[in-house]
């Protein structure tokens, strides 16, 4: 018999097992995922709060006579905790074609969609039509399309743009929160900015002393994630962005957004945030992720000589979209149709006859 349940601590050696079998490239964020879940384990206890409340990705298993055979993680996009992602969803190659993918994500579901959650988003790889038919079957569909790159270890960078992108660019300060979350929502789609649910709060940026790049690098990467802006001073408004992230010392992950109407600053964006990251010493592995929908951001990594690293598929599940046909309008007909009245009636009065027969009515003053 299988069961679902949370992922405790002694279970974590079998999930990061589980995890190898992974037939498929994966993005980048799951390089990391094995250290996550041993901090899962350990904060088993979030699973009996509400899914708000947790602090660490939400990992539940399915066992079969107490060995782990299938796992699925989640965990929230944003602050609001409006959105989750479906980061692993991996079953062992030996019990494949029984249902058990398809009853971890109606668990999640289940379990999630009773505290108010409608809205889960998950990635995964164009080669893989297994996984693409499987969320498919659980009501996902594709929204974008993702490709990864990697940084070469031998990139060469023209100087003479970094010199002119660096009047330009500027590392990010608190008073640009609001910016930041206004260039995203301008960047993202319709459909993408009412998913994911993105709020100002996510786009924190931790005040951070101006000193010598070695020492600021160092607390850049203890900070995890920054921010590279370009900023329009007439205007008032961030044109163009790049998110940091770093997992780990020698491991980074790049997100760019650009302003439409700045799509022509693109090249100098990427150009900048690759030679500000050398000169600082943030070597090793480099990713960067683009959508679809960012045509100019893909010309840009291309034209630097970056190389891909897989192409992905984001899938959505957005339980809004049943009632989002408009309601049926109300039609006021002005002609107003009623039933066509029969024809009226004559009530003729009776004639009245006294008590007695053939006798008149007398008064009771003429009878004396």
């Amino acid at each position: 018999m299988i069961k679902i349940e949370p992922l405790f601590a002694t279970e974590s050696t079998q999930v990061r097992a589980l995890l190898r079998h992974q037939g498929e490239p994966v993005p980048y964020e799951s390089f990391c995922a094995e250290d996550r879940y041993m901090i899962t384990g350990l904060t088993f206890w979030q699973h009996w709060l509400p899914c708000h409340w947790h602090i660490s990705p939400s990992v539940y298993v399915a066992k079969e006579d107490g060995l782990v055979i299938g796992m699925i993680s989640l965990h929230p996009i944003g602050k609001s905790k409006n959105c989750w992602q479906v980061d692993h969803l991996v079953v062992h190659p030996n019990h494949r074609g029984r249902g058990i993918a398809q009853e971890l994500l109606r668990f999640a579901f289940a379990l999630f969609g009773s505290q108010g959650i409608s809205h889960f988003v998950a990635e995964a790889s164009d080669q893989n039509q297994a996984a693409l038919a499987i969320l498919a079957n659980c009501g996902f569909r594709r929204s974008a399309r993702i490709t990864h790159y990697q940084v070469p270890a031998d990139l060469k960078i023209d100087a003479k743009v970094d010199a002119k992108a660096e009047e330009n660019f500027r590392l990010a300060i608190p008073e640009d929160q609001a910016s930041l979350f206004q260039l995203h929502q301008d960047v993202l789609p319709a459909d993408l900015r009412l998913t994911f649910q993105y709020l100002p709060e996510d786009f924190y940026v931790f005040p951070l002393k101006v000193e010598s790049l070695d020492k600021l690098a160092r607390r850049l990467i203890r900070r995890k994630s920054w921010f590279w802006v370009a900023s329009d001073s007439e205007r008032k408004v961030i044109t163009s962005a790049c998110r940091v992230t770093a997992h780990r010392e020698g491991d980074y992950h790049l997100e760019f957004a650009v302003h439409p109407g700045w799509a022509h600053t693109s090249r100098d964006l990427v150009n900048f945030v690759l030679s500000i990251m050398r000169r600082a010493g943030m070597k090793g592995m480099v990713i960067a992720k683009a959508y679809d929908y960012q045509n100019s951001v893909i010309e840009a990594l291309e034209e630097a000589g970056l190389e891909r690293a897989g192409d992905f598929s984001l899938l959505t599940r957005d339980h809004w979209l049943r009632a989002k046909s408009p309601p049926k309008k109300l039609s006021l007909e002005r002609t107003v149709g009623l039933n066509p009245l029969g024809k009226p009636a004559i009530n003729i009065p009776k004639t009245f006859v006294a008590p007695e027969a053939h006798q008149p009515f007398l008064l009771k003053a003429d009878r004396s």
